[in-house]
């Protein structure tokens, strides 16, 4: 009876949830709206909206429902009192999350805001500033709010300062560490977890993005959860275990649109397991994974249904998957970033490539390895992650590469890396100086990228950076011109209102050249 009981309060949660968020006056033509520049920009409203701890109480009370209502066996903590082994082990875990979040720390503040930042930031600002907003509406290019939402958090603390802004991604970022160790572990024990775990510390491209107040950073760590949660349900059957990959799958759409990829990935690992299983086991991970589904679609149904409801794509980016004109070459140009193809993003600002040599090798290496592994299809899943997220990138098949994209692959690329590290088992020496190798140079190279891309930002952005913080200090409401010189671009015309934003408050904001 109480699970029950449990279970409708869940639903009933994540459906009122879901009816406050597509209801008026949350419309295509306010809230949901295309500028002149066809980029996705929302007024400054006031809404006499339910208060953000409502929506996150109604959150928490759908998860929490969920959960009790639908896992039978009850969780017993077992005391694990580690031999030698393990606590090796665990230091080292510990000394590479202590790395990698002193790596993604550092020159954290010293890029000005970049493109999808400024938009994010500026979200988070108006929010800040007493604009009442669905949580899970779209937000900033037409996802959710959410990040924005968390984003305000932050800046009410430790004020509007890029410090803050890209503090959650540090967060985010260093937990990776420990969720992808954790898929190591369940995917091919602790040694497997904790190589992908140092590459994942130390991995320039990471610890980049880590420092950006973007959120792609996000969705690989839920969904690096959600494949342990998903790997262990296959494995030992437990419901509890599909109820929680079907929370985080859930969660994880709630950031970067590329996340369409993990439900993708986790359908062909579940197809995999019924294939393999016996015939009487068959019908019972039919059932696991029809609930696993429907908690899915509960879960991520307050970020999916006003989507449909303000008639925008479901693939996120205000577009439609699409082919583009050179779709050959442009898909070639996406794969060979994996072995050199240039970033053509404006997030990345360095020549260091994607995977700098010695993670090039080991990766190489897992590649060979893994297609080896016939009888195994969880590794076919992984190689299909690689590529998945390669071609479509965030669920639009147009300008490759893009860097700040192929992090959604983050799971599928550690693991990889640690699995041909590891497969030089039988040259212990060779496999220790191939780690060392991926994490020093990993480190090298991070601690060289901040100063690289500060060298190569565009010519008018530190301008628009300094003028956006001199007209936030103005008074509250009073409109600015700011006098510009020929080096402000049109990116910096577009982002320049919510530059402001993001720094102050939103105001009126015209320019002149001078």
């Amino acid at each position: 009876m109480k699970k029950s009981v449990a279970l409708a309060l869940g639903v009933g949660c994540m459906v009122a949830l879901t009816a406050l968020t597509v209801s008026a006056p949350m419309i295509p033509g306010d809230w949901a709206r295309l500028d002149t520049f066809g980029k996705y920009i929302p007024n400054t409203i006031f809404y006499d909206w339910p208060p953000y701890l409502g929506q996150i109480g109604l959150w928490l009370g759908g998860m929490a429902g969920l959960w009790v209502g639908l896992r039978q066996e009850k969780t017993r903590i077992i005391p694990n009192i580690p031999n030698r082994r393990q606590l090796s082990i665990l230091m080292v875990l510990v000394v590479a999350i202590g790395l990698g979040f002193g790596l993604r720390l550092h020159g954290l503040g010293g890029l000005p805001l970049l493109i999808d930042e400024i938009g994010f930031a500026a979200r988070a600002s108006d929010m800040l500033h007493g604009q009442h907003v669905p949580i899970f509406a779209p937000g900033h290019n037409g996802n959710p709010a959410v990040y924005s939402w968390m984003l305000s958090g932050v800046m009410e603390w430790f004020g509007q300062t890029r410090w803050a802004m890209r503090l959650p991604s540090v967060v985010f970022g260093t937990l990776s560490i420990a969720a992808v160790y954790a898929l190591g572990k369940a995917w091919g024990g602790r040694r497997l977890g904790v190589m992908a775990a140092l590459f994942t510390a130390t991995y320039p491209a990471h610890v980049h993005f880590s420092q950006l107040a973007l959120y792609n950073i996000i969705d690989p760590f839920f969904a690096a959860l959600a494949l342990v949660a998903l790997r262990r349900a296959l494995k030992g059957g437990r419901q509890a275990d599909f109820v929680l990959a079907g929370m985080l799958g859930g969660v994880a759409q709630y950031f970067y649109h590329g996340s369409r990829l993990l439900l993708v990935v986790m359908g062909v690992l579940t197809v995999l397991a019924w294939w393999q299983a016996a015939a009487p086991a068959r019908r019972r991970l039919v059932q696991q994974a029809g609930m696993m589904t429907g908690v899915l679609v509960l879960v991520s149904l307050p970020r999916f249904a006003p989507q449909f409801s303000a008639g925008l794509p479901v693939t996120g980016n205000l577009d439609g998957i699409r082919l583009p004109a050179d779709a050959a070459a442009n898909s070639v140009r996406a794969l060979l970033a994996w072995v050199g193809q240039a970033d053509v993003s404006p997030f990345w600002l360095s020549s260091i490539p994607l995977l700098p040599l010695f993670a090039l090798l080991a990766w190489g290496a897992g590649v060979m390895w893994a297609a080896r592994q016939r009888g195994d299809g969880r590794w076919a899943a992984l190689l299909m992650m690689l590529v998945l997220t390669t071609i479509f990138g965030g669920m639009i098949w147009a300008a490759a590469p893009l860097y700040v994209r192929y992090m959604t692959a983050l799971p599928a690329l550690a693991l990889l890396v640690a699995a041909g590290i590891q497969s030089a088992g039988r040259w212990r020496r060779v496999q220790a100086a191939l780690l060392a190798g991926v994490v020093m140079q990993g480190s090298l190279l991070s601690l060289r990228h901040p100063a690289e891309a500060a060298n190569n930002l565009p010519a008018g952005l530190r301008e628009a950076d300094a003028l956006a913080q001199a007209a936030a200090r103005l008074p509250t409401g009073e409109a600015v011109e700011l006098v510009v010189t020929s080096a402000f671009g049109d990116v910096e015309r577009i982002t320049i209102a919510d530059y402001v934003a993001a720094y102050g408050e939103r105001r009126a904001v015209s320019i002149r050249v001078k």
